[in-house]
Formats: C-alpha cells, structure tokens, sequence
C-alpha cells in the first residue's frame, strides 16, 4: 500500500507517542512516606546518608535517593530541617554559648536561597534559568544549568514542614529535559496524601484536594489510589 503524504504526516505524532511510551517502561513510581515525597524514578534509587551544612555552618542530617546511568543522573536530596533547634543547641554547648533559637529559624527559613546559591557556584556552568518556582503551590527555586560537557541539569528546591527537598535531573545535551521526572516531584502530608495549596488575592493559603493523592495500594487495572 502506498502512503499518501497526508498519511505520512499523521503517524508522525504517533510514533513520537509511542517511543515516549517505550522511554517511559521500566520507570517507578517511588513512595518514601517517612520522607514525606513521592517522585518517578527510572528503578529503585540507591540511598546515601549525609551531612548537609547549613547557611550557619552547622550540620543537618540529610539522604540522597538516586539512580546514575553512564551518562544521566537523577536525585532527591532531603534535608531535615526538623532537627534544627537541637543540632544548634548540641553546637551552642560546645561552644559554651546560650542559643535563643534564632540561628535555627534563620538556617530554615534562609535553606532555599542557601541551597540555591550552593548550585550556582558548584561549577562553572552556565546558568541558563534561574527564578522562582513552586510546586503543588509550595514555594521553592528552580535552576537550569548547562555544564562544560554540555550536559544539562533541571534543579527544583522546595521548603515544606521544615524538610528542604532538592530535586535535580542531569542529562546529555543532545536529550529532551527529563520530564518524566522534574515533573513527577510530589510533597506528602503525615498521612501520605499528596498536599497541593492554593492562594488568594491577600496570599492566603488553603489546601485542596488533588488527583491520585493517595500514596498507598493502587486498583490494578485503573491505577486508582485505594484506601488500605
């Protein structure tokens, strides 16, 4: 049979379509309710433990969740703000000196742009973005930066319930961004559900509810979110 130049165009979407299909197999839907996040991962991500310095140059307890292949990387980093007061009293002691739990609400509500400026001077790359961003209506930070290699990386920074969560996807040059996974980053409350706010004309906040926001057991053929 022979194709007509309109036919040829038309399956052009459709094989777009459906090598993203085929790019997207094999990727996970990671849940870390401890962590309060949830985000795609192309397979379950190793974990590294660190200690993250803060703005004041004490150190917060921190874990990486990652997965590296030859030649993308992609990673959330959470940092626990929620030990704030007792790591700075713990450095305040050694120091023989009174904290006024000051230096701990300046450490987290200073840990975005902390960590933003931490990006930009981590290497010599050019920062193509670089502003505010939010998620689900959580402010946070959002960078671009395209490295000597030419690889680039998608950079979100985000503060909520004293947890800095930093999500950065590198890829080669020559790839699409990693959207899959920028876009997947989802921020949960105590109980697992995904938190999403929105504001009015004064700036107040109000949560609302929010599609799959249910972490736990999903209907086999709907992938809709069940009540355990």
């Amino acid at each position: 049979m022979r194709l007509t130049k309109m036919t040829k165009l038309m399956l052009v979407p459709i094989i777009v379509a459906l090598s993203w299909s085929a790019l997207a197999q094999g990727w996970i839907k990671y849940a870390n309710e401890p962590e309060r996040f949830i985000v795609n991962f192309p397979r379950d991500p190793d974990v590294l433990e660190i200690d993250y310095t803060a703005q004041s140059g004490v150190t917060m307890p921190a874990r990486v969740y990652s997965v590296e292949d030859p030649e993308s990387r992609y990673s959330v980093t959470v940092v626990d703000y929620t030990m704030a007061e007792e790591v700075h009293a713990a450095h305040c002691r050694a120091l023989s000196y009174e904290c006024d739990g000051r230096e701990a609400r300046a450490d987290i509500l200073g840990s975005v742009a902390w960590e933003a400026w931490n990006m930009r001077r981590r290497d010599n790359g050019e920062i193509t973005y670089d502003a505010f961003g939010a998620l689900d209506g959580v402010p946070g930070h959002q960078l671009q930066i395209i490295h000597p290699d030419r690889s680039h990386s998608f950079i979100g920074i985000y503060l909520h319930a004293r947890r800095l969560y930093v999500l950065e996807g590198t890829v080669p040059g020559e790839d699409p961004p990693p959207g899959l996974f920028q876009q997947s980053l989802g921020i949960l409350d105590a109980e697992g559900k995904r938190i999403r706010f929105e504001y009015d004309t004064d700036g107040h906040r109000t949560r609302v509810d929010v599609s799959y926001e249910w972490v736990g057991v999903e209907d086999p053929v709907t992938g809709e979110p069940q009540a355990p």
